[in-house]
């Protein structure tokens, strides 16, 4: 018994190490994400151009996430753990299978997204769009966008042996790169666009396609090295015969039928996007960008790092150990992603006006993006619950139940964007991402408990008396998350407009008056976020302060 807490101890103690590591690589590569979106809006600003751009990124996008944090990296992963065992030989011929499948399949779709790139965008975009002179720009840029995805495909399975390796870090940041092709052609594009004759949004879609090869190039590097990453095998009877292939294209069936569901979703809200305005689907993006941060540190960082742990809980069938680890995992995602959304409340515009109002970005745009941050901030600690919970399902090799999960997703999506858009615009729709991510979350949450038990793994610190706590703490934070967004979005339309007496009263200019709210709050936010964990945070957060400040004061002393 005693080998079993320590056992147990000692993976919480390296779930909590590789958490750490790969939330300071999601922190780092989710800011140069933040720099990214300032180049390109104070190139472009808030314009029927960069609307193109961004609608054309929205399909490679949501089949980068699919793969980089969906099905194939869970799934690959599951493999992995399996082939490590049977050694480096196992290993090799594994990622040389797996890499040349994928590669020939994405080829394939990109191919055909370039063919029917006309047909596509078509389909999404509104005539509002098309009469700004949208439609074209982002066919072109599509076609060039589209070749990312064989990229994501072979960048998903370098992040997820590094995984599996323990480089979390270098797994992590390797996006960061990605954002730096994308602000170089957007530097550059001007200047290249006037030697070719081409839009110079043009370039900005090849900087971002350089971008991502850019991140294969330095997630692959260590694995190339070290004989991990072989060349990808094209032979259709190696695939054939490849017995965790056909595990893997197992697993991932229903994810990726679900995710199909999440896509036309996501070409929904894109419709009724591009038909609120010049600059809509602008704001829209610059707040997902935004909100990706606390999404990306507390969700996907978690999730991320968590999967080879909670695999090899599940194969030892230990439910104490599995049950302990999503229950923190879970409970850190929800305190820390709340503190975000209060910040996004109280500071979305003054932040919006130092981040974003730069170059061709008015201060009227800053306002806009601030309601866009304040309104999508409400599905932002489901979203993060949601990445923490998928590990399960994956690590229990069942995802069926996220058929039914993305089904019932997408219809509350589609049918709260058609009610709710027309009337409320952007607000609309940042209500109906909270609602529908609010559900998706609990289905999860649901099903969780039903396949666990099915496997006789009984997850008594998220079901049972002993997770009574969290399931409060989940509750009360859900309906603080909408009251609070509500509140954020009627303060940035009234209290923080451009004539407002909060710009007039302190005399100075726009940005140093943000910057000095920024100060103000960030001291008296920071401090109270410390205080409220210090009498009522989770344990393991209340040990990782109460470190932070030894340090502090050995640092001091």
């Amino acid at each position: 018994m005693t080998d079993g807490i320590s056992d147990s101890s000692q993976d919480r103690d390296s779930l909590a190490r590789r958490t750490a590591l790969a939330s300071l690589g999601v922190l780092l590569s989710r800011f140069s994400g933040i720099f990214r979106s300032q180049v390109v809006n104070a190139v472009y600003g808030a314009s029927t151009r960069l609307d193109a751009f961004n609608v054309a990124l929205r399909f490679p996008s949501v089949l980068r996430d699919l793969f980089a944090e969906g099905a194939l990296s869970a799934a690959f992963t599951t493999e992995l753990v399996e082939a490590e065992r049977e050694g480096v030989a196992s290993l090799r011929r594994l990622v040389s299978v797996v890499c040349g499948f994928f590669l020939i399949v994405t080829l394939a779709i990109s191919g055909l997204g370039y063919l029917f790139a006309g047909n596509l965008i078509g389909s999404v975009v509104s005539d509002g769009f098309r009469s700004r002179g949208g439609f074209e720009l982002a066919v072109q840029c599509f076609r060039i966008l589209i070749f990312y995805l064989p990229i994501a495909m072979i960048s998903a399975l370098a992040m997820s042996l590094l995984g599996t390796r323990g480089q979390t870090f270098r797994a992590t940041i390797a996006s960061a790169f990605f954002n730096v092709g994308t602000i170089t052609g957007a530097v550059l594009g001007t200047s290249v666009g006037a030697i070719t004759g081409t839009d110079p949004v043009i370039g900005l879609a090849t900087g971002t396609l350089a971008g991502g090869l850019l991140q294969f190039l330095y997630q692959v590097y260590p694995l190339a090295r070290d004989g991990l990453f072989p060349l990808p095998n094209f032979s259709p009877l190696a695939w054939y015969a490849c017995q965790p292939l056909r595990n893997m294209l197992l697993m991932m069936g229903p994810r990726a039928v679900s995710q199909g569901a999440l896509s036309l979703a996501l070409f929904i809200n894109t419709h009724f996007a591009t038909a609120a305005g010049e600059g809509a689907i602008t704001f829209i993006t610059n707040a997902q960008v935004i909100i990706l941060v606390p999404v990306g540190l507390f969700g996907v960082a978690a999730g991320f790092a968590s999967l080879p742990i909670l695999t090899k809980a599940v194969q030892e069938k230990d439910s104490e150990k599995l049950g302990a680890l999503l229950s923190d995992s879970v409970q850190n995602t929800f305190w820390l992603s709340f503190f975000s959304l209060f910040a996004f409340v109280t500071a979305a515009v003054p932040f919006c006006v130092v981040l974003l109002e730069h170059g061709k970005v008015t201060a009227a745009d800053s306002v806009q993006n601030a309601i866009a941050v304040c309104a999508y901030s409400i599905g932002m600690l489901f979203n993060s619950g949601s990445k923490v919970l998928i590990q399960g399902f994956y690590a229990l090799n069942d995802v069926r139940r996220s058929m039914l999960n993305a089904f019932i997703y997408l219809s509350c999506n589609a049918t709260l964007s058609a009610l709710l858009a027309p009337r409320f615009g952007i607000v609309g729709l940042g209500l109906s991402n909270g609602i529908s991510a609010a559900v998706d979350f609990s289905l999860n949450w649901i099903f969780l408990r039903r396949v666990s038990e099915k496997r006789g793994l009984f997850l008594d610190r998220l079901y049972s008396t002993g997770g009574a706590a969290l399931r409060s703490q989940i509750l009360l934070f859900s309906i603080l998350a909408f009251v609070l967004a509500s509140l954020g979005v009627r303060l940035a339309g009234s209290l923080w407009t451009p004539e407002s007496a909060l710009w007039t009263t302190l005399a100075m200019p726009r940005f140093a008056t943000a910057l000095v709210w920024l100060s103000v709050f960030g001291a008296v936010g920071v401090a109270a976020a410390a205080v409220l964990v210090k009498i009522a945070g989770p344990e393991n957060l209340r040990r990782l302060l109460n470190r932070i400040g030894n340090k502090v004061l050995r640092r001091r002393s």
